[in-house]
This record gives structure tokens, sequence and C-alpha cells, in this order.
């Protein structure tokens, strides 16, 4: 086996800046972890959802899931606009938008997936 093929794709960092990186008038933070209690704020959680091999030795998936946990449908929405733009800038592909939820009676939770193949001799995202 090449070095390529044994090398496991992470992307989580370019996705925590990016999702940091966003430019809102609604004050948000950015973490792993949902929030427990309204008195966290409005929380945007990220995490891997899904990293596979293919059928090609040097070519994996990836998909990471962003929740955003906001009071109010509005806000939700806005970010998740937010989101989707972030994500995009740093080329991944929206694979999933889940329904507007409730959670705890607290929060309103979007639910995105993103995702890509990578070429792991370069680290390129591909179709």
């Amino acid at each position: 086996m090449t070095e390529a093929e044994l090398t496991l794709v992470d992307a989580r960092a370019q996705v925590k800046a990016a999702l940091e990186g966003m430019e809102s008038d609604i004050a948000f933070s950015v973490r792993q972890s949902y929030p427990r209690e309204a008195a966290e704020g409005v929380v945007i959680t990220y995490g891997e959802y899904d990293n596979r091999s293919t059928d090609c030795p040097v070519v994996d998936e990836i998909v990471y899931q962003v929740d955003i946990w906001a009071f109010d449908r509005e806000t939700a929405a806005a970010l998740a606009n937010l989101v989707n733009r972030a994500m995009l800038g740093i080329g991944l592909k929206r694979t999933y938008m889940g329904p507007d939820t409730v959670e705890n009676s607290t929060y309103e939770r979007k639910t995105l997936r993103f995702g890509r193949r990578v070429d792991k001799r370069t680290m390129r995202l591909i179709n």
C-alpha cells in the first residue's frame, strides 16, 4: 500500500475555522458539543459525520454535520444561510438540510451536512 492509501482525511480544523470566520450580527459560539442550557446562547456545533473509503484506494469521501441551535426559526434560518456559504467557500457541497426541529422546548435546531470526495495524494476535493 502507498502512503496516500494509508492516509486518513480530517478536515475538522478547516470546518471549524470556516464557521468561526462567519461575519454576523447574531452572537454565536462554535464548538463540537450541543448546548445543555439556554444560558449558553446561540451555538453552532460541527462534527465529522462520515469518513469512508471508496472503490478507489486513494479517494475517500468525507461528510461533516453542522447543527444550528437558536432560540427562534428566523435566527436559525439566517445562520443556516451563513453556514451554507462558509462550507461552500471551503469547497464542500451541501448533501442534506434537515427540517426545523424544536429541542427541549428551548432551542430551534437546524441540521446541515456537507461533503465531498478527497484525492488523498493531493488532498484536493474532487467530484
